[in-house]
């Protein structure tokens, strides 16, 4: 099983700085309707992870603050309907990297995110806080000392939520369960390893997970979902993309419209990593069906999605990146229409590449991306935001 990190975002890492730091060149320069938006950085190399949004003018977005002194601190952003503002979050005592990676919130006052606490080296912790309406704290993990993290989380109401990510104890994916008082966890149906990139619910008694398991006998990672559906976790059965020897394949993003409409992002890979394209899983209430979506271009045989966004069957967004294989790369946008996904214009930067974890819609028509900014040649990496509409 590769590392838990690895599943979540592929340039959200703690060594994001030195994989961005030689990126060099152009990207595609695309006028549409979506504008970068400013947002503020707490230190000098920050990034931002998934976003949620709890109406048009009231947005969370998670991620890391990553300091010149090799030490990560929690990040979490707000948008007020004008401005994204920086908001205090705590940290666990003696962390030297804390990063957030997924938040998602009932209403204004019942916000939840997620991520791991790297408290030495090969050593990550799940990592728990809350937003009550003024202030972000701490709440404990149900495996505080259980080697792992958390990647996503779904707040259903104060009483219910559940998160996601992966565990190092022998055994499936890690999965949380908070019902008011406490998180527990909860056992799954995988018990041979697993990591759990993102989840989406439907409603209470249907929810979904993906991310990866390892292959059989060994072999590289493979796609993986989960579904509970009010009592239990079970693995659902995915189609395989023709991944060539030594390759891989694994799912990063998931959302739905309804119990019968539920999409999920990833990739495949070669086994070299010099050829990875984006696929989509599409669930219509009994069976998963795979797609291939277009890549951005000729020259641009790597390209990952990372975030999908539906609004509707015959509405959907995913996001991500593509390079042309020379340490450069470019914001990847693809939509599906009912029939088909095309590459559409995406959110461009001058002097800057812009690479984007999470989507959210706020309506018909509006998308916000989060994620990161790298100017060209500069070494260092900032917090950015896009609004479609």
């Amino acid at each position: 099983m590769r590392s838990f990190r690895s599943a979540s975002w592929k340039i959200l890492a703690v060594g994001f700085a030195a994989a961005v730091a030689v990126m060099v060149g152009t990207v595609p320069a695309y006028a549409a309707s979506w504008q970068v938006v400013a947002s503020p950085n707490a230190s000098g190399n920050d990034y931002l992870g998934h976003v949620a949004a709890i109406s048009p003018s009231n947005l969370w977005s998670v991620g890391g603050a990553y300091s010149l002194s090799s030490s990560e601190a929690t990040l979490i952003e707000h948008y007020n309907g004008t401005s994204w503002q920086i908001t205090p979050s705590p940290n666990p005592a003696n962390c030297r990297y804390c990063t957030l990676l997924g938040v998602s919130g009932s209403s204004a006052s019942d916000i939840w995110s997620v991520g791991l606490d790297l408290v030495s080296k090969g050593r990550t912790f799940p990592l728990i806080e809350h937003y009550n309406g003024s202030a972000w704290s701490l709440v404990p993990s149900a495996a505080p000392t259980q080697l792992g993290g958390l990647s996503d989380v779904a707040a259903l109401s104060p009483a219910n939520a559940w998160a996601v990510g992966s565990g190092r104890a022998p055994g499936g994916p890690l999965v949380e369960h908070y019902d008011g008082t406490s998180w527990a966890i909860v056992p799954t149906s995988l018990t041979t390893g697993g990591d759990l990139a993102a989840m989406t619910a439907v409603s209470a008694n249907d929810i979904w997970a993906v991310g990866n398991q390892p292959g059989a006998a060994g072999a590289s990672p493979v796609g993986l979902a989960m579904h509970y559906n009010g009592t239990s976790w079970t693995q659902s059965a995915l189609p395989a993309p023709s991944v060539p020897a030594g390759g891989l394949w694994e799912l990063s993003g998931i959302s739905a419209t309804s119990g019968s409409d539920v999409w999920a992002v990833g990739y495949w890979s070669s086994a070299d990593g010099l050829s990875q394209h984006v696929i989509v899983e599409h669930f219509n209430g009994t069976s998963w069906s795979l797609t291939q979506a277009p890549d951005l271009g000729p020259n641009y045989p790597i390209n990952v999605s990372s975030g999908v966004a539906a609004l509707s069957p015959t509405d959907v967004w995913a996001i991500g990146q593509s390079s042309p294989g020379n340490q450069t790369f470019a914001t990847l946008v693809e939509h599906f229409d009912g029939t088909k996904w095309t590459v559409q214009p995406a959110p461009s930067m001058s002097g800057n590449f812009l690479s984007f974890a999470g989507l959210v819609s706020t309506g018909p028509g509006q998308l916000w991306a989060t994620g990161a900014r790298i100017p060209n040649g500069s070494g260092v990496f900032q917090t950015a935001t896009a609004h479609y509409s």
